[in-house]
């Protein structure tokens, strides 16, 4: 492993530039005290773009760029690509590792490769010349845009609802959301659900006083299922004659009961999340959930008999798990043949417990490895990928990916990730999205639960004037 100290002469750029050098680790670790340095300085000049990228251990790299900076998005997006380029290919050439999306970074290669095709380019050869993402991504990414034809939004009016319970039985050691365990705010809980209930109010009040359409529901979390039958009924009620795709996370088993279901059904919720996240009982319970497998076999009978679209999330990289117990969860899932499977690499993130205890991404491989099996097998039990995105920090530098089977895709999930449709969110940490022709607009409420409830009366006025009714 390599540890250097980055030297830095200017702000531009900086965050992308480092976000490179994070995509190496753990060959390479940014490090303060480091008497190792990497740095780079850039210049325009007659027309070039020109960057030198210098090292204490790998000497320096010279490239350059002809550009028109008439244009300073265009200028800006295309020195932003060429410079992290720039960094990968001196970075991947000295380290002799290759990652397998090369020098994209981002959380949606999907959204890219639209864009790539809207300017006339074709978008496969781009990304494997331009970017050397490897040619099995890039087959991924394509097959993901295949499975959103005649799905994803095109309607300038459209909006989805996305209501955020940040709240589950107990939290997952790998967890870095801001969801909070139930038993801790327990007390407040009302307070939360009331401020929710406005603002479904508030939402209906703002279709009727505008051109919107709303084309999906997504309840999601968190867990909202742990709020139990009751509130999570008082929620719904508002939202059940709208007639559409309509998602509820219950992705804890030891939240659903048989009459929990029976009350999501009556309430016109379509589909639903039984997340297993693995079949394997000790990592289960190293992870931090208190239910078992066999639960998960009798809530996903249940669902079934009653009629829901059903996805099942699993992850690879967990602690302790081997391939062969990977391999064992995805074979398990495919025998229950849920409509859609989430395949999520694990992301060692800031705030989660494992990253507290000494967690760190891991030399490629293994996880690759587990990736693949999926894929393939998923592949061969007739699923497709439909949708995809990214996080930093995940193990391998990979991916999550949601495979739908009988015309399953979610629309909610492609038309959030491709952002081709406003979204009004309700709820701590909810993203409001407004979508203007190719302008895209963000409003995020506050994160904390606490927060969320004090300024509650701000957070609707700010919403009412974001989407200007």
């Amino acid at each position: 492993m390599h540890r250097v100290r980055l030297e830095i002469p200017c702000e531009n750029y900086l965050n992308d530039v480092q976000d490179i050098a994070r995509e190496f680790s753990p060959y390479l670790e940014i490090d303060a005290d480091s008497p190792h340095f990497l740095g780079w300085n850039f210049c325009y000049q007659d027309g070039n773009f020109n960057i030198n990228i210098y090292s204490s251990n790998w000497g320096d790299y010279k490239d350059s760029l002809k550009i028109d900076n008439d244009d300073e998005l265009l200028y800006k997006k295309y020195t932003k690509r060429f410079l992290k380029h720039s960094l990968y290919k001196f970075l991947s050439k000295n380290l002799g590792v290759k990652l397998p999306y090369g020098s994209l970074t981002g959380v949606r290669p999907t959204k890219l490769y639209y864009e790539l095709t809207e300017r006339g380019y074709q978008a496969e050869e781009y990304l494997i010349d331009e970017f050397m993402v490897s040619k099995q991504k890039v087959k991924l990414i394509a097959d993901c845009v295949k499975n959103q034809q005649g799905i994803i939004n095109t309607n300038k009016n459209a909006v989805a609802l996305f209501i955020n319970i940040p709240f589950c039985p107990t939290r997952c050691n790998y967890c870095s959301f801001i969801s909070t365990e139930l038993f801790r705010v327990q007390k407040e809980l009302h307070k939360y659900i009331d401020n929710v209930q406005a603002g479904i109010a508030d939402f209906k009040n703002f279709l009727s006083k505008t051109n919107h359409k709303i084309t999906s529901i997504y309840i999601g979390g968190g867990t909202p299922t742990c709020i139990g039958i009751d509130m999570l009924n008082t929620l719904l009620s508002p939202l059940s004659d709208f007639g559409l795709e309509f998602t509820v996370e219950a992705g804890r088993p030891d939240t659903i009961t048989k009459e929990m279901l029976i009350m999501l059904k009556q309430n016109n919720v379509t589909r639903i999340s039984i997340n297993p996240q693995s079949f394997n009982q000790k990592t289960l319970q190293k992870i931090g959930r208190n239910h078992t497998v066999d639960d998960i076999h009798k809530c996903y009978d249940m669902a079934k008999e009653l009629g829901f679209v059903v996805n099942m999330d699993l992850i690879s990289g967990l602690q302790g798990e081997s391939y062969q117990d990977f391999c064992y969860s995805v074979d398990q899932a495919i025998l229950l043949n849920p409509s859609n499977i989430t395949i999520h690499t694990l992301s060692i993130k800031r705030g989660a417990k494992i990253t507290q205890e000494g967690e760190k991404k891991k030399e490629f491989g293994n996880i690759a490895k587990m990736n693949n099996y999926a894929y393939n097998a998923l592949y061969s039990a007739g699923y497709q990928p439909y949708y995809m995105y990214r996080q930093k920090n995940t193990a391998d530098n990979l991916e999550n990916v949601g495979f739908f089977r009988d015309n399953c895709q979610c629309k909610y999930n492609i038309d959030m990730m491709e952002e081709s449709s406003s979204i009004f969110g309700i709820g701590a940490g909810a993203m409001s999205k407004k979508v203007t022709g190719s302008r895209l607009e963000r409003l995020a409420n506050p994160k904390g639960f606490r927060e969320y409830i004090d300024r509650i009366n701000s957070i609707v006025q700010n919403k009412r004037q974001f989407f200007n009714f």
